[in-house]
């Protein structure tokens, strides 16, 4: 592949300001995270990241250590950390951390930053290459502005600041969706299997590879998992992958801490079973935990089916994508760290979008990226001194689900319209008329 012609890039190629003021907006969120978490003092050249910084990484490391004598490297966690900082991945995957045993974690959390910040560049790179190609030769402007956003978003905060990879695994989910667009299903299928092989998750891109009848892709993709699989079997025996799949991966569906309503200030986990747990708990008290993930599992079907409907054109397919990915993020207990992977098809969504639902989106991209603790935000209601019913209203709200979680449901919302040709606009106008309707009959 030939080099880009940089001087053919103008600083501003057409006029996005409404794209340029979401970009802006997620990039001045996540400096704040940045600011705020990592405490610099620009006048001593110092920092105090506080105790959690690297603890990923620092996992990784432990774990890795750990495996290296032969002893079990799940459900352990640093001494130095709490109970939550434990190893989640298939047995194989521990193996690539060896090399940071060899020197201080200290080293390893800023070999693991650079790596992400190599991969957040390379996925802003593919992304402005995408849009080149398929709509228009994007300004500097945009490129600097899709930069900043990969590396800076309040997302990309997380893995900068606990060390781990989700900015690799977003890099393998893009490589694997533009292999697939140019019919490498092979190539795409490998490079699915090796995301899914570190974060597991990632193996229910399967539903869009199905969809497209992408059976290379699924052989391609099913070999790299079953694979490793293996490979771990191999080199640490069947106990660890019997632990893993019987301990690990049931573990973290969590669904217990649901029962009753998922509260406000446990875990921020970005996943639709938060709300569901409050609709289920709240209409059938004595509900079973089981019901909760093939309810979610039931709801993201809901979603595909709607959001598949037209894969035609390159608009759909790229709602197919961002579908996709969103059910994958939040049908199980996911942490908002994930949402780096949205990045693509979601940027590129916003420069080729045409037809209705197009403003919706964005303003769903901008809630997004309004992320903020739902307990943070719960307190702050309560300290503020609104009026009563207000303040139980608001406090519902941002219980009942995340405040990015909200965004992905206005994204989700456009994306339908778009799908089935529906204006918002016009739709919300005819439900307004309604209403008012309905109150003129009450009070006449």
């Amino acid at each position: 592949m030939s080099p880009p012609d940089l001087s053919r890039r103008p600083l501003v190629a057409r006029s996005k300001r409404t794209v340029w003021a979401v970009m802006a907006f997620a990039i001045l969120v996540g400096t704040a995270a940045y600011d705020r978490n990592f405490n610099p003092d620009w006048a001593e050249w110092a920092w105090n990241p506080g105790g959690n910084l690297g603890a990923n990484v620092r996992t990784y490391r432990y774990a890795a250590k750990l495996a290296r004598d032969g002893q079990s490297f799940y459900g352990v966690a640093p001494p130095e950390l709490g109970e939550w900082a434990v190893y989640l991945y298939p047995p194989i995957t521990v193996t690539v951390y060896y090399p940071f045993t060899g020197f201080e974690w200290l080293t390893g959390y800023w070999v693991v930053v650079a790596l992400n910040v190599l991969a957040g560049l390379a996925v802003a790179a593919a992304v402005v290459r995408f849009v080149d190609r398929v709509a228009y030769r994007l300004g500097w402007l945009d490129v600097g502005l899709i930069t900043g956003l990969v590396l800076v978003s309040p997302f990309t905060f997380g893995t900068m600041y606990y060390g781990n990879i989700n900015l690799l695994v977003a890099l393998a989910f893009v490589a694997g969706f533009l292999a697939l667009d140019r019919d490498r299903e092979g190539v795409a299928g490998a490079a699915f299997g090796l995301a899914a092989l570190f974060k597991l998750f990632p193996a229910l891109v399967g539903a869009w590879l199905l969809k497209r009848r992408s059976w290379r892709s699924i052989a391609s993709a099913t070999a790299v998992g079953v694979g490793g699989l293996l490979a771990g079997v191999v080199a640490y025996g069947t106990e660890p992958t019997v632990t893993f799949f019987s301990a690990v991966v049931f573990d973290r569906a969590e669904t217990a801490a649901f029962v009753g309503g998922y509260p406000a200030d446990a875990t921020f986990y970005v996943t639709l079973q938060r709300p569901l747990s409050h609709v289920v708990w709240g209409l059938f008290p004595n509900a079973p935990p089981e019901v909760l993930t093939p309810l979610a599992a039931l709801v993201g079907v809901v979603i595909l089916r709607s959001l598949y409907a037209d894969v035609a054109t390159l608009q759909g397919r790229l709602i197919g994508i961002f579908a996709t990915l969103v059910v994958t993020i939040t049908l199980i207990p996911a942490l908002q760290w994930y949402l780096v992977l949205l990045f693509f098809p979601m940027i590129p969504l916003w420069y080729v979008w045409d037809g209705p639902g197009r403003r919706l989106f964005l303003a769903g991209s901008a809630v997004l990226f309004a992320n903020e603790y739902p307990g943070s935000l719960v307190e702050a209601v309560r300290e503020f001194g609104l009026p009563s019913l207000l303040e139980v209203a608001l406090v519902d709200v941002f219980t009942f689900a995340t405040v990015p979680l909200y965004g992905i449901a206005i994204m989700l919302l456009a994306c339908a319209a778009a799908t089935h040709g529906v204006r918002p606009e016009r739709a919300a106008g005819r439900v307004g008329s309604r209403i008012r309707a309905a109150i003129r009959d009450v009070t006449e």
